[in-house]
């Protein structure tokens, strides 16, 4: 393999669209995928390479398309199936790759998979997601979610919970069944071969949990405890994330970004000569505001000498292993206006 080729995104500058707020092309509020093709050449002329699509795929905008309903599909509030070939072809032509998100730690609860999951709990579709029985009608354990919620939800008025890291209408997929597995390879691969640069794989790190019952020793005033403690980088997830690599980016010298807070230990493994990802993101500055518990919704403050030793650290570190995505905000983030500019009364930074 021409290994110059093959790391084509090294010197790529990557400009991230959130369709809804972009170009809208006809009229109905909304940005889509004509207004984003109408606007190649602009993006073109500001240096960028690559851009990187926040999810269009169908879904019920429960979290910003993020809990998606069809992998395969286009939402209609996004423009057609027709028109993201026409976007990928013509960026192409402009030498502009594009990324789209990849959502597969969880799926939407409308998703096809998991309304059958729902109605038979007997099928295959009931172990591509995480459904445990209980006795007493309690849930299994009381970890929280991302989003503050409690992580696990009953499934109607049966005595099955299912697990979701994030919103309850976003199930989490199990990966521990080979079956998923192979339908998620099935799906990068569609997208791939239609000529995507590649894609930000959202929330990966997620993908293997480590399944404990029972009440756990609380973090916050809701009796919760934080979920990342055992769904965050456990051990195994290694034998997927090469599996994944190995049948869908490495065939494709994809561009590939996974949102996942990396250990220093693990990032060899992640972004080194022979690893999962081109690059990760670095969460230590970028979410400085995030507080311990996971509780982003409630940002901490804190100072510029620690932005500054954060970003330095994360700098030093990640280019001893391989090659860092820098950025400073993105969706998830407060405008770094806002957030990083030492305003009176605005931004998280504190005083002292």
């Amino acid at each position: 393999m021409d290994m110059k080729k093959a790391e084509w995104w090294k010197n790529a500058v990557v400009y991230q669209i959130y369709p809804k707020s972009f170009q809208d092309s006809n009229g109905d509020g909304i940005g889509d995928l004509q207004g984003i093709i109408q606007r190649i050449d602009y993006i073109k002329r500001l240096g960028a390479d690559v851009i990187w699509l926040c999810p269009v795929y169908c879904s019920p905008m429960d979290d910003g398309g993020y809990d998606i309903s069809d992998y395969y599909h286009i939402d209609p509030m996004f423009g057609t199936d027709e028109d993201m070939d026409e976007l990928i072809q013509k960026a192409d032509a402009a030498g502009i790759k594009i990324l789209m998100d990849l959502v597969i730690n969880h799926t939407s609860d409308e998703h096809e998979w998991f309304q059958n999951a729902l109605k038979d709990p007997d099928s295959r579709y009931a172990d591509y997601y995480i459904f445990r029985e209980t006795e007493d009608g309690n849930p299994p354990n009381n970890w929280r979610s991302y989003f503050g919620d409690a992580s696990w939800t009953r499934a109607g008025d049966s005595s099955r919970y299912y697990l979701h890291a994030f919103s309850k209408k976003q199930p989490d997929l199990n990966w521990e069944n080979k079956e998923l597995r192979e339908e998620i390879y099935r799906m990068v691969n569609y997208w791939l071969d239609k000529g995507l640069g590649g894609f930000r794989i959202d929330a990966v790190c997620n993908i293997k949990k480590r399944l404990e019952y029972g009440v756990f020793q609380p973090d916050g005033e809701d009796g919760l405890r934080y979920i990342g403690d055992w769904i965050l980088n456990q051990p195994g997830i290694e034998t997927f994330l090469r599996e994944l690599n190995e049948r869908t980016f490495k065939l494709h010298s994809s561009m590939t970004v996974a949102e996942a807070n990396v250990p220093e230990e693990l990032l060899d493994q992640f972004i080194g000569e022979d690893g999962f990802f081109s690059m990760v993101f670095d969460f230590s500055y970028a979410d400085i505001d995030v507080p311990d518990t996971g509780e982003w919704f409630h940002p901490r403050k804190f100072t510029v000498e620690e932005l500054r030793e954060n970003i330095f650290r994360s700098q030093k570190m990640v280019q001893e292993k391989g090659w860092g995505a820098v950025y400073l905000e993105n969706h998830d983030q407060k405008r770094s206006v806002n957030k990083y500019i030492r305003v009176k009364d605005i931004g998280y930074f504190s005083k002292t």
